[in-house]
């Protein structure tokens, strides 16, 4: 979500995955990241400022962070322990003069348990959030309803994990009284049972994959289509206001900055103290008459 002049919102960036194994034959998707090992919330968001390219600033209060600790950890059930962490800093970049105040807030969950067949596996996720606005307008009370909606719900989270743990003792089970029965069938069922389970866990993968890409999709047209039906507006509105009161748009190219001026005059130009005249001759250049070196501005729309 962003303001109309896209200087203040909120982004959830994409979740980033890594999962392992002290089974080699189990392996991981190719899109997560190359980590074998759990990583603390801090240390994912210096890997983010890098990868961002922004400048840090300051750690912010992090009061959230002990109870998302014991929330997520609540989780845990016989079958399978569940860690989490959140960390979150202010970070700083420009747009053109302009400097922003980003607020990075990160979460990782990681979660392990042990399988026959599996070994020991582990999974961790990171989520990024970044609330953003121009440099002494941020204020968190803006965020607040935004923060809202994007709450996990903890009941779902928890009865989804309570299903895991249970198909997977499950099928334990089913494992071990085969292999009571006997030792050579039970053999081969462990080996179709293996082949069948990652071939329903790459089908589960791409049914999550395709239903992620149908959301943003959905998203990413939606918030488009919003973006620009508030820009028309906007640029309807400000062109109109220009109209009215004999205004025009002019883009100075040395610094990028748009101006408005009399929309009697074709041309104007401006030097570098920023002193502009005003000309309807196009050879009528201001150059060379010892007031600064001057630069025709580009009327805009």
């Amino acid at each position: 979500m962003v303001s109309p002049d896209g200087l203040s919102g909120v982004k959830q960036l994409s979740r980033m995955d890594w999962s392992w194994s002290d089974n080699a034959g189990v392996g991981k998707g190719s899109d997560c990241l190359k980590y074998r090992q759990e990583i603390s919330a801090e240390n994912f968001l210096k890997y983010m400022v890098n990868i961002l390219k922004v400048d840090f600033v300051t750690d912010d209060p992090n009061p959230d962070r002990e109870g998302f600790q014991r929330k997520i950890a609540a989780n845990s059930n016989q079958g399978m322990t569940s860690k989490g962490d959140l960390a979150v800093a202010t970070v700083r970049y420009r747009v053109n003069k302009i400097e922003i105040e980003d607020h990075l807030r990160v979460t990782v969950t990681c979660s392990a348990y042990s399988r026959l067949g599996s070994g020991h596996v582990e999974n961790c996720s990171a989520f990024v959030i970044r609330k953003f606005a121009p440099k002494g307008k941020y204020l968190a009370d803006t965020f607040s309803g935004i923060d809202h909606s994007l709450e996990v719900n903890q009941q779902w989270l928890r009865q989804w994990m309570s299903v895991v743990a249970n198909n997977m003792r499950a099928a334990d089970e089913a494992v071990g009284r085969q292999v009571t029965g006997a030792m050579d069938s039970a053999a081969r069922a462990r080996n179709a049972q293996n082949s069948s389970f990652q071939q329903a866990q790459a089908m589960r993968q791409k049914q999550h994959d395709d239903f992620d890409a149908v959301l943003q999709r959905g998203t990413d047209m939606s918030m488009a289509r919003t973006s620009d039906a508030m820009n028309a507006r906007s640029r309807a509105a400000d062109d109109w206001c220009d109209y009215s009161l004999d205004q025009q748009k002019r883009l100075d190219p040395n610094t990028g900055l748009i101006t408005k001026d009399s929309s009697a005059y074709n041309y104007t130009w401006v030097n570098e103290q920023g002193d502009r005249t005003q000309t309807n001759n196009i050879n009528a250049n201001p150059n060379g008459n010892g007031t600064g070196n001057w630069t025709l501005q580009e009327n805009v729309r």
